[in-house]
């Protein structure tokens, strides 16, 4: 005999509440979602560009590291995101808790596991959120996706990729720097 076993949908309130236990990654809907940690390449990765970015973009602040996204409360949808950009006018203070503010600029490295359905929803709740610019990275491709106000963009290794305020990188750099020797 098959047993249901009802999920537990997680609130706002019990996010205040801090309910949710800490192995859960993100919220969508109310559904917990949980993903392995990201690897040693992945992390330096982040780091390199997070640098980057807070040494040529001293008017917004540059956070790190599967940064909380309130995107919604009702449903609950809570988000991580690798790298997280947001001008210090609009955001004053760091919050402790999550941001419930969409950035400029989100940064995300695409890890072997994520599934396409996965990044999809991601770009989906990012966009309807109002988040201005995101940026996709792809190493094992190395390829970079560029979603903005002006569509989507394509970018290979080699190509400058501008973040804001004229600001550009270039994948190959990023990965020589990290020491990828990876695919073609």
């Amino acid at each position: 005999m098959k047993v249901a076993v009802k999920e537990k949908l997680w609130t706002y309130e019990d996010y205040i509440a801090g309910k949710i236990p800490p192995d859960v990654s993100e919220i969508i809907n109310g559904k917990e979602v949980k993903k392995m940690p990201v690897g040693g390449f992945h992390g330096r990765l982040e780091l390199l560009i997070g640098m980057f970015l807070e040494r040529n973009l001293r008017k917004y602040t540059v956070l790190i590291g599967e940064v909380g996204l309130l995107i919604s409360r009702d449903p609950l949808i809570l988000r991580g995101a690798d790298i997280v950009v947001i001008s210090k006018e609009r955001m004053r203070d760091i919050p402790e808790g999550s941001i419930d503010i969409p950035p400029e600029l989100i940064i995300e490295v695409v890890s072997p596991s994520d599934s396409a359905e996965y990044v999809q929803g991601k770009i989906k709740d990012y966009k309807t959120w109002g988040v201005f610019k995101q940026v996709w990275i792809y190493p094992k491709a190395k390829e970079i996706i560029v979603i903005d106000d002006k569509g989507v963009k394509l970018f290979s290794k080699d190509e400058d990729v501008e973040l804001l305020e004229g600001v550009k990188f270039r994948l190959s750099d990023l990965l020589k720097e990290v020491g990828y020797e990876g695919g073609s």
